[in-house]
């Protein structure tokens, strides 16, 4: 099966550019022919499904539409699944990195060499870095230098914390300064730069808040009084207003029937809670962390929320409201 990703994957546009996002998954063994060509023959299987599904309830143009949109979902949904495994490793790896430099350093102290030091270093709870750490100390035994190793090591992990620690590490190892002290420095400035982090996250949860409040009662909630106003003018011009429009013109003013349908309403107002609130999670995970794509992971939340308010409130209103006003 491999093979026939791989010959699918030599005409996916995006082939290449899978190769970084894959090796900072984690998933060192899967190219990215191979990931490329799965998504490819998957998304178009679903959407030839979709389009003669589509096509034998709703006729062609209906069943094109629902072809690209499963077409081009599940490609999103592929980038949108590995962006969010990268990032989680990441963030693993991050938040024990203090603690295996300071392993290290006690190893180093003890007398042992950098190399065996850090290789000792690797417990299972430090999860994917255990995995790298594993996989430099396997480097450095099989012949290659040690400054070497840590620069495949940044290669491996999308980490600007990691980044900055191993080429402290590698100058450190340039300079024959000493590795003890350096790390130990470095794992307590780690340690200073998350007490930030958390302090600021705590300062802007009330932004959180407001956010998550707009994108998922405010805006539905809109978009179910302006549906239902539009369904009730429309059905008092349909029963109420006279044949003759005359009646209700004159001279400049001239009022004539709502112009907008009430379904063509509904789907222009899901279209906008879910935009809304797939950028309001964008913004709610750039506020807390300063990275945006870790908003993702709200994303089928908020989008949920927003849409069974707009509804429920929809539900609410028509029955409370509407045998009040006879609609």
């Amino acid at each position: 099966m491999r093979r026939i990703y791989k010959v699918i994957g030599q005409i996916a546009p995006y082939k290449n550019s899978l190769t970084d996002i894959l090796r900072y998954s984690g998933m060192h063994d899967i190219s990215s022919l191979e990931f490329s060509g799965f998504m490819l023959l998957y998304s178009t299987i679903l959407g030839a499904s979709s389009f003669l599904i589509g096509f034998l309830f709703f006729g062609i143009e209906i069943g094109l539409w629902v072809c690209v949109g499963c077409f081009m979902g599940f490609q999103g949904l592929m980038y949108v699944i590995l962006a969010l495994v990268m990032d989680s490793r990441t963030k693993q790896i991050e938040e024990v990195l203090a603690d295996a430099l300071q392993l290290m350093s006690a190893n180093v102290r003890a007398g042992m060499t950098l190399d065996r030091a850090i290789w000792l270093s690797a417990r299972p709870e430090f999860g994917p870095l255990e995995k790298e750490i594993k996989l430099f100390g396997r480097e450095v035994l099989g012949g290659i230098s040690m400054v070497k190793a840590i620069r495949n090591m940044k290669n491996r992990v999308n980490s600007d914390l990691l980044n900055r620690t191993l080429i402290l590490m590698e100058e450190g190892l340039r300079s024959g300064g000493e590795m003890a002290k350096l790390l130990d420095e470095t794992s307590s400035d780690i340690r200073k730069i998350r007490m930030m982090k958390k302090e600021v996250k705590s300062n802007v949860v009330m932004y959180s808040m407001f956010i998550m409040f707009a994108s998922v009662l405010g805006a539905p909630l809109l978009f179910a009084v302006s549906v239902y106003f539009i369904e009730m003018i429309g059905g008092f011009w349909a029963d109420k207003a006279p044949q003759d429009t005359s009646q209700f013109s004159s001279g400049f003013i001239k009022m004539t029937g709502p112009q907008v349908e009430v379904a063509d309403m509904v789907l222009f107002s899901i279209a906008s809670i879910a935009l809304t609130t797939f950028f309001g999670a964008i913004m709610i995970g750039l506020i807390q962390t300063g990275k945006s794509k870790r908003g993702l992971k709200y994303v089928p939340f908020l989008t949920g929320a927003g849409l069974g308010m707009f509804f429920l409130v929809r539900t609410v209103i028509t029955s409370l409201l509407g045998g009040m006003l006879g609609f």
